[in-house]
């Protein structure tokens, strides 16, 4: 089995496809009494080793869709393995949707929120903030109902944990009234990005930006509530699109890595970046259809360092001659409660590095993480990092905590893999 870019491929002993959360505990109970392990996947989204193992191994696939909607609390109930464009849609039905969301969606919601994963916006939180309550199966073979308002400190220990004290069987989410959203995409030199960014950050619902370094230029997305009358992407132009974001943009990387030519095709590239607006229901504005597959690292900085960690980014690129055609992917966040939220009690700019698949990303990662490290910097838990035990530990206040309670959930490790005994347990 291979995780979604291909990066890294594992051989499990057993493969299970669970109908509930029933046959999850038999199946617990009996790798508790033959001393194995199992591990999870979502949808394989992450570049990390989270779902890598050659003993058992467990996906959702056959537990899907909403269980029940509550609109009158603005809440639903899914099976967590429910992937997000089914979740949306089925939401949808009912009139609600997510407060916000990234640009991803074929992950499982379990996925999602248990790493971390977020969108932008300053006045927002990541996804695991929307949850409200969860059912979990443990280590130990038990199922675990908890929510906010019955157990808050282990709800907010539990929202963000990477599948490691427990697996996640079913998410009550809070949601909200399906809105609508404006986007707004177009082309900008670097430093007028920069001029720009706090007054953008203020005035809009969503920003992010797009740097691409060769070039020193950036794709600015702007996203906005609208009452307006929607006006979606048509089939011909998100052809089109598809055909210059995906297919055209992978020829040109190709090309890139067997020329050099880097300069120049970033030249090219920037010719097909114009103004382009368009409004759709959130949950399908915020989604991008991405088919090149890449490396990619993420890490989460305290929103007052963005400028210092963005010039001496710059400064390392240009130093070590770093090339690519890939982006850093410059999104805002507000900070939460979750114990091991990259974005925990800070306001937070998230850098997320990237190489097509076939460049050798080590030198360039290396040189960015070494950045984010002096920064205090906290990774995203599904994308690829460095960090030990001891980092984790000086960048998580309730670390401690957390393994504490990691621990009485799942005392024989069988919710863990070699990856995340690396995390866990020093």
């Amino acid at each position: 089995m291979k995780n979604w870019a291909k990066s890294f491929e594992f051989h499990p002993q057993n493969v299970y496809a669970p109908t509930s959360s029933e046959e999850i505990q038999s199946l617990v109970k009996d790798h508790i009494q033959k001393k194995k392990s199992i591990r999870m996947r979502g949808s394989a989204h992450s570049w990390t080793g989270l779902i890598a193992t050659n003993e058992s191994f467990l996906h959702l696939d056959q537990m899907q869709g909403l269980i029940e909607a509550y609109p009158e609390k603005n809440m639903v109930k899914a099976y967590a393995g429910t992937k997000l464009y089914r979740f949306g849609e089925e939401a949808f039905t009912h009139g609600m949707t997510l407060p916000n969301q990234g640009d991803v969606n074929h992950q499982s919601l379990a996925g999602a929120l248990s790493t971390g994963t977020h969108g932008t916006g300053l006045t927002l939180q990541s996804m695991a903030n929307q949850l409200y309550g969860m059912k979990l199966v443990t280590g130990s073979g038990d199922i675990l109902e908890i929510n906010q308002d019955t157990h808050a400190d282990l709800m907010n220990a539990l929202a963000v944990s990477v599948g490691s004290a427990g697996l996640l069987t079913e998410a009550t989410v809070k949601m909200r009234k399906a809105y609508g959203l404006k986007v707004e995409t177009f082309a900008e030199d670097i430093k007028e990005a920069l001029s720009k960014y706090q007054e953008r950050l203020m005035a809009n619902r969503h920003l992010e930006m797009f740097y691409f370094p060769v070039g020193k230029w950036s794709m600015v997305k702007l996203m906005n509530e609208t009452t307006d009358k929607l006006s979606p992407q048509g089939k011909i132009t998100k052809a089109m699109d598809l055909v210059l974001e995906n297919w055209l943009y992978e020829s040109l990387n190709i090309l890139a890595s067997k020329t050099q030519s880097y300069k120049n095709i970033d030249s090219f590239m920037r010719k097909f970046v114009g103004y382009k607006t368009f409004s759709n229901w959130s949950h399908r504005a915020f989604p991008t259809d991405r088919k090149v597959r890449f490396m990619e690292m993420e890490y989460n900085l305290p929103i007052e360092k963005f400028s210092e960690v963005f010039e001496e980014m710059q400064k390392s690129i240009e130093v070590n001659h770093f090339q690519t055609l890939f982006p850093i992917e410059i999104r805002f966040v507000r900070g939460d409660e979750l114990w091991l939220s990259p974005a925990y009690q800070r306001d937070s700019v998230y850098f997320a590095i990237h190489t097509y698949i076939d460049e050798n990303y080590r030198p360039y990662f290396d040189q960015m993480e070494k950045i984010f490290k002096r920064h205090g910097g906290r990774p995203h838990w599904g994308k690829w990092h460095t960090l030990t035990h001891d980092d984790l530990a000086e960048r998580y206040p309730r670390w401690d905590d957390f393994k504490k309670i990691r621990q009485g959930l799942d005392p024989h490790g069988i919710w863990l893999n070699d990856h995340l005994r690396s995390l866990f347990i020093k």
